[in-house]
């Protein structure tokens, strides 16, 4: 559905960046349902469902950055019991984050529920969150410039290593953090208020990654 009706970003970057066609994903995903209902085909029907309700619970459809962590969540736990395998689940911090979360861009919600939180009380210390970061850099589409200072990216961007990497479940990292979020809306002027916000460093991550520069992805036709 997203590659149909507007290329391949989601449809939140979409309406950032200026691209976005117009008509709200779901509703188009909303009519193709109409159309298969009336045809047979109970797997069909059933896909489309799920297409339809992905669309609704999207971050541009409830209108949320946070997006519906619990039943977002619900998907990888029940993903992981019906096969019982391992799952690494790959997210922005935001919905990694092992605690509620309160983001710059929502702190009149305060600390929401993240998909990661919700992992945690499921699994307890089983669910491992990880938080990959960096200091500044060029992400080929805007240049990301250096934190503020008070915030965790610039703690770990004081060492003026090119890479390390912390496990805080060896302690020493109380108490409250900022760090910044970047995420497929991130734009320089709205520096300030790109980030979020949890209670505990520790409660929140388990492992911290940081690069100190990071630069475009350059393709390989090899």
């Amino acid at each position: 559905m997203r590659d149909q009706v507007g290329g391949q970003h989601d449809e939140h970057v979409q309406r950032a960046r200026g691209l976005h066609p117009g008509r709200p994903f779901a509703e188009h995903a909303r009519d193709a349902l109409a159309i298969v209902e009336q045809s047979p085909g109970a797997l069909v029907l059933e896909r489309m469902r799920l297409i339809v309700d992905f669309h609704q619970r999207s971050v541009a459809g409830r209108d949320n950055h946070a997006g519906d962590a619990r039943t977002w969540a619900g998907s990888i736990i029940a993903h992981q019991q019906r096969t019982g395998r391992r799952v690494a689940y790959w997210d922005g911090i935001a919905h990694t984050s092992a605690a509620p979360a309160t983001l710059g861009l929502a702190p009149h919600r305060g600390p929401q529920p993240t998909v990661g939180s919700v992992l945690r009380d499921h699994y307890g210390t089983r669910y491992v969150s990880a938080a990959i970061g960096f200091h500044h850099g060029d992400l080929g589409t805007v240049t990301v410039p250096a934190p503020a200072p008070d915030w965790l990216d610039a703690r770990l961007g004081a060492t003026d290593r090119p890479a390390h990497w912390l496990d805080l479940r060896d302690g020493g990292w109380d108490g409250p953090m900022r760090a910044r979020v970047i995420s497929g809306v991130y734009h320089p002027s709205r520096d300030a208020a790109e980030h979020l916000a949890v209670a505990s460093l520790p409660d929140a991550f388990d492992v911290l990654v940081h690069l100190r520069q990071v630069s475009p992805v350059r393709w390989s036709t090899a």
